[in-house]
């Protein structure tokens, strides 16, 4: 283990969270959606104190589970809630952070976390946490699933994960049960389970959060994210700009990957999927009826309006 990290963690507990924060906000998304850069890039902006992925120690129970509104579940909320305080926050949860930031943490004025797996708690979360401002992100499905694949990742036990569960699938899901059931191969299971997820995500969209596609960021990185913190009253920094430069200087240190050129990410999946493989994605996405990437276009947006 990295004795860096295991520092991190330890001054990360041995302090409070923000003291007394003027908004918390989520970031949340499917994992290899772009929430990594999303949050990392958001944690760049003026007095913002960042978690990264405080729900991924939850028992896998809580793994892309569903949550109506209504239902009672005091553990969830008891682990909501320290996320939420800043209280989640061992090495993994701090490693997005210099030894800095953990210092300053007292005293920022936003709190913001990064979920990977309670994009289907959305509307059972908000029910409890007000004040919480949601930035949804979705990416098309075709470089979400080949993110996988290089991860040796399938489709088959997330989409398991959503068919286990009644009270989705007689619920929310219920016009879509059958289309679920009948994915048989890897891109047929990966347009259900996006299909599905992507549709509850919008359907838990509330007026004051953001729902956006990554491409839509990297369409124009800089404007974009200026007009993100903006909706949401972050202060812009140079930091924040520079992290969004292909050319920036900085690749090393908490939260920081490799360069990329964000505009090369919208098509460069372009050729590497058969036909056939990308008709079966499109036969089984088209059947939920999303405002999403038309006719599998990367470059048509959702128009909110």
């Amino acid at each position: 283990m990295n004795p860096r990290r295991v520092v991190r963690g330890l001054v990360a507990r041995s302090l409070p969270g923000p003291i007394r924060p003027r908004q918390r906000i989520a970031v949340s998304g499917l994992p290899r959606s772009g929430t990594s850069w999303l949050g990392r890039a958001l944690s760049l902006a003026r007095s913002v104190s960042y978690y990264f992925e405080p729900d991924r120690p939850l028992p896998e129970g809580y793994r892309y589970r569903y949550l109506p509104a209504a239902e009672e579940d005091t553990y969830l909320e008891r682990q909501v809630d320290r996320m939420l305080r800043g209280r989640v926050c061992d090495d993994w949860q701090v490693a997005e952070k210099s030894l800095g930031d953990l210092l300053l943490t007292p005293v920022r004025r936003t709190l913001l976390v990064k979920w990977v797996w309670l994009s289907l708690a959305l509307d059972w979360v908000a029910s409890r946490v007000t004040d919480l401002v949601v930035v949804q992100i979705i990416r098309h499905p075709v470089p979400q699933f080949l993110s996988w694949q290089q991860r040796g990742w399938t489709p088959a036990r997330p989409l398991a994960y959503l068919l286990e569960q009644p009270a989705l699938l007689e619920g929310p899901l219920r016009p879509y049960a059958a289309v679920l059931r009948r994915a048989r191969s890897p891109w047929e299971q990966a347009g259900a389970f996006w299909g599905a997820v992507t549709r509850l995500q919008l359907d838990a969209h509330r007026p004051g959060w953001i729902l956006r596609e990554h491409e839509w960021f990297c369409t124009d990185p800089e404007a974009r994210f200026r007009q993100v913190a903006e909706s949401l009253d972050l202060g812009w920094t140079d930091a924040l700009g520079e992290f969004l430069l292909p050319t920036r200087s900085r690749v090393e240190g908490p939260g920081y990957g490799a360069r990329r050129n964000p505009r090369d990410e919208i098509h460069k999946w372009r050729g590497r999927v058969g036909a056939a493989d990308l008709r079966e994605l499109q036969g089984i996405v088209q059947e939920f009826h999303l405002p999403f990437y038309p006719e599998l276009a990367p470059d048509r947006f959702w128009d909110p309006t």
